[in-house]
């Protein structure tokens, strides 16, 4: 099968998507397939991120990802090169290609929660990401809910709409017997800590944590502290002067798995989530989890975690059980693998492979 993948979001930091891009990507590969896939990048040397295997040719098209000129120059480029499916893992697909087209849509935070986001983006989804999955012969997304949301807010057919869940990479897993508790010196970390694992955007909710670790605190001055990454200055998330809270912009997924295995909690306060990969991380982990009862969060906790609506007042109360409980932190720190087995990158390739092959027949949905 002569796949067309694009990757020009590739460089710099690796965002979600990105991450999502190349781990699906390795997983194609690796289903023994005949598969050969043409790979959009930007610039030449974003071909360094791609994995090394002979099927995989990299394309360098200089054609930003958001671009407004690449919604006019990409179709053409794709219609020489005659895939028998391109797929953007992404959301800036080519809104008027008329090929055999696969689009990746997370999730539609910009139209579910408008006041959190500028104009442009918003119109960005009415004007791009609507056509595109609308035209796409099949649309992917992660989670049960955002299928729902695709179906609503952009008026896609159900039937076209694939849920194909995110996997965790293998770097996500408990960390041996004795190192949890060596981690957060070699970290930079407290002894003891909780853990939030996001960005400062309203909906991850960072602001309630932040709140409920006060409560915590004013409880119990023993309280561990609290630990964010993805902040990069103190005033974020509603930090105050005095508040017990450590953060740190970026960690790689080898320290951030040591982050989640070393922790006393991890929390996940999001209001709304695509998926929640750092749930997921934080289960494959071991960490003990208290998430946010919304969106699509259930879906990937299950029964591995606490699930507690995202008000400070509630979020204090489920960490606290918790803190003091030590049976239940064990029980969740044992469960949290099981759950996360169920979401392996094999998984999402097998049944991805499938959609491009009903695509490629021109069977549709």
């Amino acid at each position: 099968m002569k796949l067309i993948y694009d990757m020009r979001i590739l460089g710099g930091r690796m965002h979600g998507m990105a991450r999502y891009g190349l781990e699906l990507l390795k997983a194609l590969l690796d289903t023994g397939e005949e598969l050969s896939a043409g790979v959009l990048v930007r610039r030449p040397q974003d071909a360094q991120f791609l994995p090394r295997d002979k099927r995989v040719l990299a394309i360098a098209c200089k054609l930003a990802p958001y671009g407004l000129t690449t919604q006019f120059k990409l179709p053409n480029l794709l219609h020489g090169l005659r895939p028998e499916v391109y797929h953007c893992p992404f959301y800036a697909a080519p809104g008027y290609y008329q090929g055999p087209m696969v689009i990746t849509v997370h999730d539609l935070i910009h139209l579910r929660f408008p006041k959190d986001h500028g104009f442009r983006h918003r119109m960005s989804y009415r004007w791009v990401v609507g056509p595109a999955a609308r035209r796409s012969a099949a649309v992917i997304t992660v989670s049960q809910h955002s299928k729902n949301d695709i179906v609503e807010l952009l008026g896609v057919a159900p039937d076209k709409v694939r849920v194909i869940p995110n996997g965790v990479s293998p770097a996500f897993k408990p960390l041996p017997a004795g190192e949890r508790e060596k981690a957060p010196a070699r970290l930079g970390l407290p002894a003891r800590y909780i853990l939030g694992v996001g960005n400062p955007k309203p909906h991850k909710n960072l602001a309630a944590l932040v709140e409920a670790h006060r409560l915590l605190r004013a409880r119990d001055a023993s309280a561990p502290e609290l630990v964010l990454i993805g902040l990069d200055r103190p005033r974020q998330a509603g930090i105050k002067s005095g508040d017990a809270v450590v953060i740190k912009p970026h960690l790689g997924d080898e320290e951030l798995a040591q982050a989640y295995g070393a922790a006393q909690a991890v929390c996940v306060p999001s209001r709304y989530e695509g998926f929640g990969l750092p749930a997921l991380e934080a289960l494959a982990c071991g960490a003990p989890l208290v998430a946010s009862d919304r969106a699509s969060l259930p879906e990937v906790v299950g029964e591995a975690g606490l699930l507690t609506p995202p008000e400070p007042e509630a979020l204090a109360q489920a960490l606290s059980r918790v803190l003091a409980d030590g049976d239940l932190a064990r029980r969740l720190r044992l469960a949290g693998p099981e759950q996360a087995a169920r979401f392996t990158w094999a998984q999402a390739a097998q049944a991805t492979l499938r959609v491009y092959r009903r695509v490629a027949s021109g069977e549709g949905f």
